[in-house]
């Protein structure tokens, strides 16, 4: 959730910057705060700083998660191939199930969310016996929080972690080896 504020806040002030012209700036920059990405502290309207949005390439399938993949921790190279990889799997959506995957817990059994997310990392194991997931995130997790974006990006980010903490790609969980 903490990822998804901040991009609500960089969102409100880049609108805010945008529609309050250089009065409505000059006046908002002698406050000590103006949101998440735009700090100052009684400072001349021309020493503002303003955060630069992630930038993202011309020919990206699923660009409207690029900055989220960048604040949750992906390198540049990994943005690019988890968009290629989010695009396949849920075509950018964040409430995609797969419930072909065999994985069950209660009543919800598959894969969700934009990386499609195998409910095996969040089931309890004799190694992870909170669920993997759960574990790393160090959070409870139950399947349906799978479909929210920041969840989901960590999660894949953490899956990432360990498949190349075990030597592999990074990539594997999405055969993107």
């Amino acid at each position: 959730m903490e990822v998804m504020q901040r991009f609500m806040r960089k969102t409100i002030a880049s609108v805010v910057v945008l529609l309050a012209g250089s009065v409505g700036v000059a006046q908002a920059l002698n406050t000590d705060q103006v949101s998440g990405s735009v700090y100052v502290a009684n400072q001349h309207v021309h020493d503002r700083v303003i955060e630069v949005p992630y930038k993202v390439k011309n020919n990206a399938k699923c660009g409207q998660w690029w900055e989220m993949l960048h604040d949750a921790g992906f390198n540049d190279a990994d943005i690019v191939k988890a968009d290629a990889i989010i695009f396949r799997e849920s075509r950018c959506g964040t409430d995609a199930i797969n419930s072909d995957d065999p994985t069950r817990i209660g009543k919800h059994k598959g894969s969700y969310g934009l990386f499609q997310i195998n409910l095996y990392w969040i089931k309890q194991t004799r190694w992870y016996p909170k669920g993997f997931l759960q574990t790393k995130l160090n959070r409870e997790l139950v399947p349906t929080d799978l479909l929210l974006p920041d969840v989901n990006v960590a999660a894949a980010l953490e899956i990432i972690k360990q498949n190349r903490a075990d030597g592999g790609c990074g990539w594997s969980a999405w055969r993107g080896c």
